[in-house]
C-alpha cells in the first residue's frame, strides 16, 4: 500500500524513497562485499548514485530534450571513480567492483523515476505499473509452478532452488497478469497488444534475470540475505532485484515501441 501511495504521488515521494534506496542498497552491497575483503568505494557510490538520480528528473528533459543527462553523469563518477584511485593506492578490485556496484544499483534507480514520467505524469503512473505487475506474477507462478512440478534445475551454482518448469511458469503468469490488466483498463496503453505480448515475456525474462542476478552476488560474497531490512524477509536488495532489471528494460521498450 505504501508503494502504491509512492507511486500515485510522484516526485515528491519518489525522490526521496529513491535516494532512501540509493544509501541502504549500497550499505548492503558493501556489506556483502566486505565478506570477501573487497571494499567499495561508498563515496562514489552514494554521491554519485546522488547525481545520476539528479540527471533522471523529468524537469531537465523537458528544458532540454537533446542532452543526454544520464549519460553525462554516468561518465562524470566514472571519471570521479578512476581519479580518486590515482590518488587513494590504486586499488584496482576496490573500482572493478565499484563501478559492479554503480551500475547495478544507481544507475538503475534512475529509471524508476523517468519511468514514472514518461510519456508524462498522467500514462506515467500506468507504464510503471507494468513491471511492478509482471514481476510480482512472475514471481508468483515460478514459485508455485517450480514447487508443484519443477524437476530441472535452472542455475543449480548460483539458485539450486530455481528450476526450468518454474521459470516457464513464471513467463506464462506474467502474460496472464499482463492480459487481463490491460484489459481492464484498456486504452490506457500507448501500444497494441501484440507489443504487450512481446513486453509480457521479456518482463518476466528480465525479473528472473534480476533475481538470479542477485542470487550469484550472494552466492559469491557467502550470505543467505543481502541484509536485514525487512527482518526475516531480508535485504531491501532481496525485495528490488527483479525490479532492478525489469523498470530499466520496460523503459527501454517504451522509447522504441512509442
Amino acid at each position: 500500500m505504501v508503494l502504491f501511495l509512492i507511486l500515485w504521488v510522484g516526485l515528491p515521494l519518489i525522490g526521496p524513497a529513491l535516494v532512501l534506496a540509493l544509501w541502504i542498497g549500497t550499505g548492503e552491497l558493501a556489506q556483502m562485499f566486505a565478506r570477501r575483503s573487497v571494499r567499495l568505494n561508498l563515496w562514489v557510490l552514494r554521491l554519485g548514485g546522488l547525481l545520476l538520480l539528479t540527471a533522471s528528473l523529468p524537469a531537465l528533459y523537458e528544458q532540454n530534450p537533446g542532452v543526454p543527462w544520464r549519460e553525462v553523469a554516468l561518465g562524470l563518477v566514472l571519471f570521479a571513480a578512476f581519479i580518486y584511485e590515482l590518488f587513494a593506492g590504486a586499488n584496482i578490485p576496490r573500482l572493478a567492483f565499484s563501478v559492479l556496484a554503480l551500475l547495478y544499483l544507481p544507475w538503475t534507480l534512475g529509471y524508476f523515476l523517468l519511468l514514472r514520467y514518461s510519456p508524462d505524469a498522467t500514462l506515467g503512473l500506468v507504464t510503471l505499473s507494468l513491471p511492478l505487475v509482471a514481476t510480482f506474477a512472475t514471481d508468483v507462478g515460478a514459485y508455485f509452478v517450480g514447487r508443484t512440478i519443477g524437476r530441472t534445475k535452472l542455475a543449480p551454482t548460483v539458485s539450486p532452488n530455481k528450476t526450468v518448469e518454474g521459470f516457464v511458469g513464471g513467463l506464462v503468469a506474467a502474460f496472464l497478469a499482463l492480459f487481463t490488466y490491460t484489459w481492464l483498463i484498456q486504452g490506457a496503453f500507448p501500444f497494441g497488444r501484440g507489443e504487450l505480448l512481446v513486453f509480457a515475456v521479456l518482463l518476466s525474462f528480465a525479473a528472473q534475470l534480476g533475481d538470479l542476478t542477485e542470487s550469484m552476488l550472494k552466492r559469491y560474497t557467502g550470505v543467505k540475505d543481502s541484509g536485514q531490512f525487512l527482518p526475516g524477509h531480508g535485504g531491501l536488495l532481496d525485495r528490488l532485484d527483479s525490479l532492478i532489471f525489469s523498470v530499466p528494460l520496460t523503459y527501454y521498450l517504451l522509447v522504441i515501441f512509442t
